[in-house]
């Protein structure tokens, strides 16, 4: 047989629970898999007396518990660390140990305000916005006044954030004021298409009329719009709204109540992923 993993340990009956990420891990290859996944995440609070006790109660693990303990106490490396668990537990082959070791110890050289970037970037990008968000605000007030590339994208990202939520108001005043640290088109294209959906017609008016030197981005808005418009009309979403508009007129009152539900569950489900502490 190929690709057989022999697992050591036991399957925790109490799962150990990485916070950050919403993960519980039940046994140390899930532990290991974590590592290797997410080794762009981690830092020195991986090396924590709570993890040892876990894996040597739950996991079984005393001799290697017992190593890590003294890693613990003596305040050792990530990178020393996670490499132990790896080599002991024997699941990766040296090649996949050792690049995990060099990436540590390269993450080793940022600074806290690097790191928690690469955090906000990760959970960004995995669509835990709300987490996100929350990092991002925090980081603003420790970028140095004079960094205005990394205070324009602070401000962006947290903008894209809340235009997703459809809050145009704070998405327009956090796009205009990172176009203010880094006046490129790309900001000032997304602060238009905000105040288009945040405004009246009339008042959008009178937003053209004060910036005529926006004369085409403001045509390129338009087009935007546009083509999201029409690539709604085509789209799985529209074709369920369609589905649920026809039930809810039709006398298949249980279909319509029963796909609202589903519906709602999914989008609760949503939610609670974006939203998680």
């Amino acid at each position: 047989m190929n690709n057989v993993c022999l697992c050591v340990g036991n399957y925790a009956h109490n799962p150990f629970y990485v916070k950050f990420l919403d993960i519980s891990l039940y046994s140390i290859e899930e532990l290991c898999y974590y590592f290797l996944e997410r080794v762009y995440l981690l830092d020195d609070s991986v090396v924590s007396a709570e993890l040892v006790a876990w894996i040597r109660n739950e996991c079984g693990l005393g001799k290697l518990a017992d190593e890590l303990d003294i890693y613990v106490r003596k305040h050792v490396s990530v990178s020393a660390f996670v490499t132990t668990i790896l080599e002991w537990t024997g699941i990766y082959d040296a090649g996949t140990v050792k690049r995990v070791e060099r990436i540590l110890k390269e993450q080793s050289s940022l600074t806290t305000t690097q790191r928690y970037k690469k955090r906000a970037e990760y959970l960004y990008q995995q669509g835990r916005f709300r987490q996100a968000l929350s990092i991002y605000s925090e980081l603003v007030d420790y970028l140095p006044a004079t960094d205005y590339t990394g205070r324009a994208l602070m401000y962006y990202n947290m903008a894209s954030i809340y235009a997703m939520d459809f809050a145009y108001e704070e998405a327009a005043g956090l796009y205009y004021r990172s176009y203010t640290y880094n006046p490129d088109s790309q900001t000032r294209l997304a602060y238009i298409l905000a105040k288009k959906m945040l405004l009246s017609d009339y008042a959008f008016g009178s937003f053209k009329r004060e910036n005529p030197e926006w004369e085409q981005d403001f045509g390129q808005a338009d087009e935007l719009l546009r083509a999201a418009q029409e690539k709604w009309e085509y789209s799985k979403e529209r074709q369920l709204v369609t589905e649920i508009e026809g039930l809810r007129s039709s006398v298949d009152r249980e279909g319509y109540h029963k796909r609202m539900g589903d519906l709602v569950e999914q989008l609760k489900k949503d939610y609670r992923r974006q939203t998680k502490e």
